[in-house]
């Protein structure tokens, strides 16, 4: 007779799909997405979008190499200037 008195709360529901990641069939994707907006460029005459991302990404990967190699050298240089002292502390 209580329990018609209080209303229980109900269990929640929920919908769970479960999902599936294959990293090779979207790698294929995109690249024959890729594939495909390159063959349409081609056919329409519009090549100046893919020249200017070309560049893009080569300017971009140069100044990634010039900033590793001067990283590198700073590296090296505080690297020196603390084994000389170093030496100086252990052996002056």
């Amino acid at each position: 007779m209580i329990r018609f008195l209080f209303k229980q709360p109900q269990p929640k529901r929920f919908s769970y799909r479960p999902r599936y990641f294959d990293e090779t069939k979207e790698y294929l994707e995109g690249r024959k997405a890729a594939i495909r907006q390159e063959l349409d460029r081609e056919q329409s005459g519009d090549g100046g979008e893919g020249f200017r991302s070309r560049l893009s990404h080569s300017w971009r990967a140069k100044q990634n190499r010039k900033a590793a190699t001067s990283s590198n050298r700073n590296v090296l240089i505080i690297a020196a200037i603390l084994a000389a002292i170093a030496y100086y502390l252990i052996l002056g």
